[in-house]
C-alpha cells in the first residue's frame, strides 16, 4: 500500500495534484470582488464630491465669522412678503416705516403687513421670539416738497414760476405748477417777499408775492425737483419759537406711541433747540430712542455745535458717505465718526447698492469697518432688496496669539473699556467662531460691540421668574442690540430650557442648533453675574466676569435641545 502522506523536503508528504495548485494560486493570486467597474467609478465621484462639500463647508464658515454687521431695512408698500421674510431670513432685526412720505392708511398697512408676517416667520422657521425692532420716520422740522403726480420727477427752467401750497390736498398729487410743502404752515409768518429758497439740491427761486394760504416763487436756478425733496428757508433755524416745537413733533409721536415703535428716526438735522426739545419729551413722556441723521453740509458751513448735537442722540446715522464732495468726506471722517466713538454712539451707514456691479466697489471698503448697522432700502434700477449685502466681508490679516486661562475682572461698569483693551489684544486676534455672554447689565453687553471683534457675540437673555418690567427691560435691550455690531439678543423661557442649562451652555447648544457652531470649534465664554444673587438689579453694585476658552466638544448623544 502507498502512503498517501509521502515525505516532502523531508519533513512533509506533498499533497494531492489538485490541492497543490489551488494553494500555488492562492499565494500567487490576489483578487478584488466587485460587481462592475462603474461601482468603483460611482464610489469614487461620492467620494470626491464629499470633500468638495466638506472643502465649500470650510471656506462659507470661514468667510461667515467675519460679516456681523447689524442690518436696517426700509419696507414700503411695494414690499411683498416673499421679500420681507427673505430680509428675515438673511438677518435683517430693524424695519424703518417712513411715515412723512407715507399716507396714513397706507403706514396702517405696512404696519399690519409686516406684525403678520414677522409672526408667521417666527411660528414657521423658529419657536424662539426673535426681537424685531420697528422705527418710525418723523417730518422733524425741515420743509419738503410733497409727494408730486405719479411720483416723477419734474424740471424747472428758469423763469417758472412755481406755488408752494398749504392745501393738504396737493400732499401726495403736487404739480410742476404748484406744489404742497410739508411745515410750511409753521414758517409762514416768517417768510417775506425777496427771500431766496432752495428746493432740493439744484433749483433756487425767490418770494414774488405771498397770499394767505400760498407763495409764488420765481426761479432762479434751474433744476430738477423729486417728490420729497427738502426744501432750506432763510434762517430755518431760528425763526422758530422755543415753544412752537412740541406742535412740530407732538403728532408723530403719538402716531409712533399707538404703533408701538421702539426708534425714531430725525432727518435732516441741524436746529439743536429743537433737538433738545424733543429730546427733553422723549425723557419725560415717552420711551423711544432717537436716531438722527445730521446735516454736516450745514453744520459744517455754519460752524454749529456737532458734539452737542451727536450727545443729544442715540445712534448716529450717515446717510451720504459716498455720494458727498471732498471735503465733506473729510469731516465724515475725520470729525464725525471719531466723536461718535468717543461718545459711544452706535453709527448707522447707508451703502448705496443699485446692481450688481456695486458690490465690488464697496468689498473691503474701509467705511464698513467704522459703522455698527448697515442700511438698505430697495433699489430704484431693479426694484428688489440687494440681499447679497451678506457677501460684503471685509477681511483684515489675523495676528495669531495664545489666549491665557480662565479670568476675573471686576467692577465692569467703571474698568469696562480696559476689558475691551484686554478683548482685542487677545480674543479678537484668534479666529473664534462665537463669543456666548450672559449679563444683568447693558453697559457690559455694548462694551463688547466693536468694530475689532470678528465673530458674533450671543447676549444670552434668560427669561425665567421675571415680572412685566423685567420682561419689558430685557426685550428692549435685544432690540437696541440688533442695532450694534457683533452682538445678537437671544431670548428664551424657562419651558425652551428643558435640560435645566445654565445661560451659557444654553447659547452652546443654540449655536449649535442654529448652525452657527459646530464640533470643534473655537468658543469664549463671558459670564458677568452677581456675587449676591439675591438682590439683582441691572448694572448696579460689584459685577464678576468669569471668561472661559475652549475647543467645542462632540454633543452627547444623550443630551437632547429643543427650541420650544
Amino acid at each position: 500500500m502507498t502512503d498517501i502522506f509521502g515525505d516532502r523536503d523531508g519533513d512533509i508528504a506533498p499533497p494531492l495534484a489538485g490541492e497543490e495548485e489551488e494553494a500555488e494560486n492562492n499565494e500567487r493570486e490576489f483578487k478584488v470582488l466587485l460587481s462592475d467597474n462603474q461601482s468603483l467609478m460611482k464610489r469614487l465621484e461620492d467620494f470626491k464630491k464629499a470633500c468638495d462639500e466638506h472643502e465649500k463647508h470650510a471656506r462659507k464658515r470661514c468667510k461667515r465669522r467675519y460679516y456681523n454687521l447689524g442690518l436696517m431695512a426700509r419696507i414700503v408698500m411695494e414690499t411683498t412678503d416673499n421679500e420681507l421674510k427673505s430680509l428675515l431670513k438673511n438677518g435683517a432685526r430693524t424695519f424703518l416705516i417712513d411715515t412723512a412720505t407715507s399716507r396714513r392708511t397706507e403706514f396702517e398697512q405696512i404696519l399690519l403687513r409686516s406684525k403678520t408676517i414677522i409672526d408667521e416667520y417666527q411660528a414657521e422657521e423658529h419657536c424662539l421670539r426673535i426681537p424685531i425692532g420697528l422705527a418710525l420716520q418723523l417730518q422733524g422740522d425741515c420743509c419738503r416738497i410733497g409727494r408730486l403726480r405719479n411720483n416723477c420727477s419734474v424740471l424747472m427752467q428758469r423763469s417758472d414760476i412755481m406755488t408752494l401750497t398749504l392745501d393738504e390736498r396737493y400732499r401726495y398729487s403736487s404739480f410742476r405748477e404748484i406744489a404742497y410743502v410739508l411745515n410750511l404752515k409753521h414758517y409762514f409768518k416768517s417768510l417775506k417777499l425777496g427771500d431766496i429758497l432752495l428746493l432740493g439740491s439744484e433749483v433756487k427761486g425767490k418770494i414774488v408775492k405771498k397770499l394767505k394760504n400760498n407763495i409764488a416763487l420765481m426761479i432762479d436756478a434751474a433744476g430738477i425737483i423729486n417728490s420729497f425733496d427738502f426744501i432750506e428757508l432763510p434762517n430755518q433755524c431760528y425763526s422758530l419759537p422755543n415753544n412752537c416745537f412740541i406742535d412740530l413733533f407732538m403728532d408723530d409721536l403719538q402716531l409712533a406711541a399707538r404703533a408701538k415703535a421702539d426708534f425714531i428716526v430725525l432727518p435732516n438735522i441741524r436746529c439743536k433747540p429743537f433737538l433738545h426739545a424733543l429730546r427733553k419729551n422723549l425723557k419725560d413722556d415717552f420711551d423711544f430712542r432717537l436716531i438722527g441723521t445730521i446735516d454736516l453740509e450745514f453744520i459744517s458751513a455754519k460752524m454749529l455745535d456737532l458734539m452737542g448735537i451727536v450727545k443729544l442722540l442715540d445712534y448716529v446715522w450717515i446717510q451720504n458717505a459716498f455720494c458727498a464732495n471732498a471735503s465733506l468726506k473729510n469731516h465724515i471722517f475725520n470729525d464725525l465718526i471719531p466723536l461718535a466713538k468717543c461718545l459711544k454712539k452706535p453709527i448707522i451707514g447707508t451703502i448705496p447698492l443699485e446692481r450688481c456691479s456695486d458690490f465690488k466697489r464697496f468689498e473691503n471698503h474701509d467705511f464698513l469697518w467704522r459703522i455698527d448697522t448697515m442700511f438698505i432700502q430697495k433699489s430704484t434700477w431693479c426694484n428688489k432688496y440687494p440681499l447679497i449685502v451678506k457677501k460684503l466681508l471685509p477681511l483684515k490679516d489675523f495676528h495669531h496669539a495664545a489666549v491665557e486661562n480662565a479670568m476675573a475682572l471686576k467692577d465692569i461698569l467703571t474698568s469696562y473699556q480696559s476689558i475691551v483693551n484686554f478683548i482685542i489684544r487677545t480674543i479678537s486676534s484668534v479666529e473664534c467662531q462665537a463669543i456666548i455672554m450672559h449679563s444683568k447689565c447693558e453697559t457690559a453687553a455694548v462694551a463688547l460691540g466693536r468694530v475689532e471683534i470678528y465673530c458674533p457675540v450671543l447676549m444670552m437673555l434668560p427669561l425665567e421668574n421675571v415680572d412685566d418690567n423685567d420682561l419689558q427691560c430685557k426685550l428692549k435691550l435685544a432690540k437696541a442690540l440688533n442695532l450694534r455690531r457683533n452682538l445678537r439678543g437671544i431670548l428664551y423661557t424657562q419651558e425652551m430650557n428643558e435640560n435645566d442649562l445654565s445661560p451659557v451652555d444654553y447659547g452652546i447648544l443654540y449655536g449649535r442648533c442654529s448652525g452657527l457652531l459646530e464640533t470643534g470649534d473655537f468658543v469664549i465664554t463671558l459670564d458677568v453675574c452677581k456675587e449676591d444673587e439675591q438682590d439683582v438689579q441691572y448694572g448696579v453694585s460689584d459685577d464678576v466676569v468669569i471668561l472661559r476658552a475652549f475647543y467645542l466638544p462632540p454633543t452627547p448623544i444623550a443630551k437632547k435641545f429643543k427650541y420650544s
